[in-house]
């Protein structure tokens, strides 16, 4: 289920529809079934064991399939949204709340804002620090990360789980077999809420499978035409920082 926003054109709504008879078909296949399948045992699994973890979510594609799987398996965690107030796409709270009335969660926010920000913020590679303590933070009082990364998502991600398999001694991310497109049919096939971002395609010109949710002007995650898809969706934003 998409959920609506100002910011889609007609063109954008027109494409969608495109893009949605590819999950139909997508989600009919044997090798998708098998990969659900083998994720939800994995998440099974480490539920069994027993370890303290919590559920990292940003209301983007893969945790909102994440969460859904996690609740399916009968997960008694607490499932935590680190908020960017002042980049944060409007979408995110649109799914949020669409999702929560349907799947109850033990769900808890953390809300920062980088308006005011100043060099000690950030480290040397730009990436926020506040973020990195917020993260700590929760390790040290709910335990292991579980995070939505996939192995298809970039030559780092296939590296990690090629060294350290699904688990780590401070992480867990089961979608080791669970491609883009399985996640995208997953969310048709269970009816999830679907952040309007991915149908923000320019009309055809920009790839959904490449569109994220993340605060708006990150340094991090900025190529592949990020920048210039900001300019187009997100002036408003931009402009404010």
């Amino acid at each position: 289920m998409l959920i609506d926003s100002p910011r889609l054109t007609e063109r954008d709504r027109q494409w969608w529809d495109e893009w949605i008879r590819a999950d139909q078909v997508h989600s009919r296949t044997k090798e998708f079934r098998m990969r659900c399948e083998k994720t939800l045992g994995i998440i099974k699994e480490f539920i069994s064991s027993g370890k303290p973890y919590f559920v990292a979510v940003s209301w983007g594609k893969d945790s909102v399939v994440l969460s859904h799987m996690f609740h399916k398996m009968g997960a008694q965690c607490k499932f935590v949204y680190v908020r960017n107030l002042a980049r944060e796409p409007e979408g995110n709270i649109a799914v949020r709340d669409e999702f929560l009335k349907n799947y109850p969660l033990d769900y808890e926010e953390i809300c920062y804002n980088y308006a005011d920000a100043d060099e000690t913020y950030y480290d040397k590679a730009g990436r926020p620090r506040k973020w990195q303590h917020i993260l700590a933070d929760l390790q040290k009082r709910y335990g292991c990360h579980v995070t939505g990364i996939r192995y298809d998502e970039s030559a780092k991600r296939r590296r990690r789980f090629r060294v350290y398999g699904t688990e780590t001694s401070n992480s867990f991310a089961p979608f080791r077999f669970m491609t883009v497109h399985d996640i995208f049919a997953y969310m048709w096939m269970c009816d999830l809420p679907i952040h309007p971002n991915y149908a923000m395609t320019g009309g055809g010109r920009w790839d959904k499978y490449r569109i994220r949710v993340a605060a708006v002007g990150n340094t991090e995650g900025d190529g592949m035409g990020r920048t210039e898809w900001e300019r187009e969706y997100y002036p408003d934003i931009l402009n404010k920082l």
